[in-house]
């Protein structure tokens, strides 16, 4: 009986005016929805695949979207046309509102998404989005509906202000709970984002060093040298001074080597040469400068300045010693010996002070 009465005052509370305005509205939004699918998005498409793939990849996706986002704002504007009873009405907001809020979650996710995606490909970290994206991704979707519901929520005049408050004293109790955990999260992101260091790097983190094995959303493993697996925070590893080597173009080597005081000054300058000649020899070994450098407590010390056009520990140590082994047998060669600690005593005899 209800029903029947309803339906008769929606027929006798309209006009043949609000219907014409319904269907004005109604007709007006399907034109420009067929305007846009049919004539804009193709020459939209045709402009973006010349020169931006990655954007018309993205306005392809959400396209859709919109024209679902826009025929609900176009149905719900030509109800309005109408006049309805209080509970349709409401119905009607209701479920406009959400369609709408759920289209506009789907366009959101596909934007962050776009947006997220194209910054790591702008730096070439490809890698690293997969890993990010894999956790983050999951939180950013969960902050979207959570905050869409709520807003929804609010929108239906439900009293959230008791529900937020909740859930602010819950957040900070669970803050203060897992406050060093929240910080080695967000550090792997530093981590992933800023690349101080990647798997397989050698690094000196304090007073520890080694190669990188892993890179944790909590922790980061490394290798030490002497083979067994140090463990750090990712707070402590972002607090500290890195030093990676793996960045290292070239190294810069100070290598010093002493001769007998009984070297000659023509043999002292002859060195010079041999060292120069030597080094220039050796590949990948570039010098800078070798000078006779100080007379030292058992040796006349040499020191060689030069670089080893790689950042590999053992491609250096090869590169030292060719040069040590040549050194060796160049200087032998003209009778030079290399200096060891020595001490001279001066005997004095007390007989020969009395004559």
């Amino acid at each position: 009986m209800e029903l029947t009465v309803n339906l008769r005052l929606l027929w006798t509370e309209n006009s043949p005016a609000d219907l014409i305005a319904f269907a004005l509205v109604f007709v007006l939004g399907l034109v420009l929805i067929w305007i846009f699918k049919a004539k804009i998005s193709g020459i939209m498409h045709r402009i973006l695949a010349r020169g931006w793939p990655d954007l018309d990849e993205y306005v392809e996706k959400v396209e859709g979207l919109f024209v679902n986002l826009f025929l609900t704002v176009t149905v719900y504007l030509a109800l309005s046309q109408f006049y309805l009873m209080p509970s349709l009405a409401r119905l009607i907001d209701v479920l406009a509102l959400a369609f709408s809020l759920v289209f506009i979650i789907l366009i959101s996710q596909q934007t962050v998404y776009f947006l997220i995606t194209g910054y790591f490909k702008k730096r070439s970290q490809e890698g690293r989005q997969e890993k990010m994206m894999a956790f983050l991704w999951p939180v950013l979707k969960a902050f979207i509906w959570i905050f869409a519901f709520l807003f929804f929520l609010d929108n239906l005049d439900i009293q959230i202000s008791g529900l937020i408050a909740g859930l602010g004293v819950g957040g900070i109790a669970i803050g203060f709970a897992s406050q060093s955990i929240i910080a080695d999260i967000f550090s792997y992101f530093t981590i992933l984002i800023d690349k101080p260091f990647e798997t397989g790097d050698f690094i000196i983190v304090g007073d520890f060093r080694g190669i990188v094995e892993h890179i944790g959303i909590k922790t980061t493993r490394l290798k030490s040298l002497s083979g067994e697996q140090l463990v750090f925070s990712n707070a402590d590893i972002t607090s500290s001074r890195i030093q990676n080597y793996q960045r290292m173009e070239r190294r810069r080597i100070n290598f010093k080597f002493g001769v007998t005081y009984q070297t000659s000054v023509d043999k002292l300058q002859e060195i010079r040469r041999i060292v120069r000649e030597t080094l220039e020899e050796i590949e990948r070994a570039e010098l800078d400068r070798v000078h006779f450098h100080e007379f030292g407590e058992h040796s006349l010390v040499f020191e060689v300045i030069y670089y080893v056009n790689s950042s590999e520990y053992a491609v250096y140590m090869d590169i030292q010693q060719e040069l040590n082994l040549a050194l060796k047998v160049s200087l032998s060669g003209i009778g030079v010996e290399f200096a060891f600690p020595t001490r001279t005593i001066f005997m004095h005899d007390e007989e020969d002070d009395r004559e």
